[in-house]
């Protein structure tokens, strides 16, 4: 995942570990100058999922200029480094992504976007509003440590930048699944990886959740076709936007009514709806689109007909034609934190963050993360970066990622080759039971 950018878990011996920490402390401010410069960049130049053509290169540019392998143009704009290690070990995988969110920015911060673009059909603003500016600039942090600290490394680390993690444009393919379809698995064979996002929480805790720790996520459109007419003779057709929200009241109560959600949570939501062009013209079609998040497939099916059902009611009782869509765009399974490696991640984790950890639990919220922890054991890592309010926004920013790179770096982990073993064999179950969930 993200913006603590991810326990390497380099397979250090104690004393060669303890020798990065030192050389860490010593080199942590002027990493932080170099992190919050590029975040401010990134930031104030977002792109949207499949277009991250600018962040990209400045991604390639900087670990080529690292020495670091570079391998570009996956799955459109992704970037992929390899860094050698000094010393002979596994191979390890940390992720960020680069993409950013049709929003328009009211921060009113002096790096904030005023980047335009063209989204569905709509001039929208661009905007890092998901954290994924952080997440890049942090993994670029890491890889300059790492890459200036080689003779100490052991085994390669894998930096991942991914576009399109919100999900690519429709039409094309993209994201995660995409990078793993064009073998970069294949090719690099890294044994672990890691991700990380930002968190609401306070300020230097982090956590993750055992097992299903995110959601799976569906994206559904309805297309609701009726008969245009004038306004003041709506008799003379048949309305899409009342079919609308009668179809909008049902699917409400899927979640509220119909579905037993204790211990097995699930989400329906509406997130956009388009129809009409005045105000005294009944339009001819009405379009809506949602999302709908599970952690059972079952369930998930469930819905799927659900949804079917009330589709087919509104039909009947309004006249209107009614043409339901699933996984628009594509699907993303349930993000699943691999047990094992969870709790070998545990102490780390707590040294490096001051005691500030803890085990959350499982969110609906989704993430093409997802797909990486079905291949290999994955671990999913949220940060909290809320702070005190009384800090200016210079200080916000320092204190952020200090921790950010601190509690990462410092997490590498010392885990030592017999526990390879037990992930690699662990890897099949892992891979099965991300799939049933």
């Amino acid at each position: 995942m993200k913006n603590t950018l991810v326990i390497s878990l380099l397979l250090l011996s104690a004393s060669v570990q303890s020798n990065l920490k030192d050389q860490l402390n010593i080199e942590i401010e002027t990493i932080m100058d170099k992190v919050v410069e590029w975040r401010h960049d990134i930031h104030e130049n977002p792109e949207l999922g499949n277009r991250e053509f600018r962040t990209a290169k400045k991604v390639a540019d900087h670990l080529t200029a690292l020495g670091i392998v570079v391998e570009t143009g996956i799955a459109h704009t992704g970037v992929v480094g390899l860094l050698t290690g000094d010393l002979p070990g596994p191979t390890i995988a940390i992720r960020a992504d680069m993409d950013a969110l049709p929003v328009v920015e009211k921060t009113g911060l002096s790096y904030a976007s005023k980047v335009k673009t063209t989204y569905m059909g709509n001039e929208v603003g661009v905007m890092h509003a998901c954290g994924h500016d952080a997440h890049v600039a942090i993994l670029m942090g890491v890889a300059e440590f790492f890459a200036k600290n080689k003779d100490q490394v052991k085994g390669k680390i894998m930096f991942i930048f991914q576009p399109a993690e919100e999900g690519p444009p429709e039409g094309e393919n993209g994201g995660a699944k995409m990078m793993l379809e064009e073998g970069i698995f294949d090719r690099y064979d890294p044994e672990v990886i890691f991700g990380l996002h930002v968190s609401n929480a306070p300020h230097g805790y982090v956590g993750f959740a055992p097992g299903p720790a995110m959601a799976a996520a569906s994206a559904w459109r309805v297309t609701i076709k009726g008969v245009q007419s004038h306004g003041s003779r709506p008799w003379e057709g048949i309305d899409p936007i009342m079919a609308s929200s009668q179809f909008i009241n049902q699917i409400n109560t899927i979640v509220s009514r119909r579905v037993n959600i204790v211990g097995n949570p699930a989400v329906v939501s509406v997130g956009m709806i388009e129809a009409g062009t005045r105000n005294n013209i009944i339009p001819e079609e009405a379009v809506m689109m949602g999302t709908i998040r599970t952690f059972d497939p079952v369930l998930r099916k469930e819905i799927y007909n659900d949804i079917i059902k009330i589709a087919e009611g509104v039909e009947t009782a309004t006249g209107a034609k009614v043409e339901v869509e699933f996984d628009v765009g594509g699907f993303y399974p349930v993000t699943y934190n691999n047990i094992p490696l969870g709790e070998k991640m545990k102490q780390s984790l707590i040294e490096a963050t001051d005691g500030k950890f803890a085990e959350i639990t499982r969110r609906t919220g989704a993430e093409d993360f997802s797909y990486f922890s079905q291949e290999i054991p994955g671990l999913y890592i949220f940060l909290g970066v809320n702070v005190y309010l009384d800090y200016t926004l210079k200080q916000y920013d320092k204190l952020i990622y200090r921790h950010y790179l601190r509690s990462n770096l410092n997490a590498l982990c010392p885990i030592q080759n017999k526990h390879h073993k037990i992930l690699t064999d662990d890897r099949f179950r892992i891979f099965e039971e991300s799939n049933r969930n």
